[in-house]
C-alpha cells in the first residue's frame, strides 16, 4: 500500500509540476494566460452554496483562500489521476507502466473533465462552447494535457527506476 501511495504522490505531483512549467513557458512565449486557480478556488467555494457556475459579474481579485484552495485542488486532481490509473488498470501498473493507461486517464479523461466539469463551472459552458475562440482553446487544452500525460509516464518510469 505504501508503494501505491508513493507512486500516486510522485506521478500526480510530478506531472502537475510538468504541466505548470509548460503553461508558464507557453505564457512567456505566446502570451496565453494560464488557468486562474484563484477563480477555480472561488468556484469551489461557491459549490456548497449552490453556485455551480462562478459568478462572472464578480470581477474582484481572488483572495488568498481562493488562490490556495485552487492550487491545492489543482495538485489534488493531479494526484487523483494517478490514483485512477491504479484503480482502472491495477497495481501492476506501478511495476510495469505502459502508455495506454496514461493515454486513457492522463489525456482523454483529464481533457474531458476539463471540458465537461471545469469549463462549465467557470462559465465557459459545456465543452467550452461559450468561448469566442473555441478551436485554439481546444488545441491548447489537448496539447497541455498531452504534456501532462508525458509527465505522468515519465514519473511512472522514474518510480520504477527508483524502486
Amino acid at each position: 500500500m505504501e508503494n501505491i501511495i508513493l507512486f500516486c504522490l510522485l506521478v500526480g505531483i510530478g506531472s502537475t509540476v510538468i504541466l505548470d512549467i509548460w503553461v508558464t513557458v507557453v505564457e512567456k512565449v505566446l502570451g496565453i494566460p494560464p488557468t486562474n486557480w484563484g477563480i477555480v478556488g472561488r468556484w469551489l467555494l461557491g459549490i456548497p452554496k449552490g453556485k455551480l457556475v462562478v459568478d462572472a459579474s464578480d470581477t474582484s481579485a481572488p483572495t488568498f483562500i481562493e488562490k490556495a484552495l485552487g492550487w491545492i485542488f489543482h495538485y489534488a486532481i493531479g494526484i487523483g489521476y494517478a490514483v485512477l490509473i491504479i484503480l482502472f488498470f491495477g497495481a501492476g501498473f506501478i511495476d510495469n507502466p505502459t502508455v495506454l493507461p496514461i493515454f486513457v486517464v492522463g489525456l482523454v479523461l483529464s481533457t474531458l473533465a476539463g471540458l465537461a466539469i471545469l469549463m462549465p463551472g467557470l462559465g465557459a459552458g459545456f465543452m467550452g462552447r461559450l468561448l469566442p475562440e473555441w478551436t485554439p482553446m481546444f488545441i491548447y487544452l489537448v496539447v497541455a494535457h498531452t504534456v501532462f500525460s508525458i509527465g505522468q509516464y515519465g514519473f511512472a518510469m522514474l518510480f520504477v527506476y527508483l524502486n
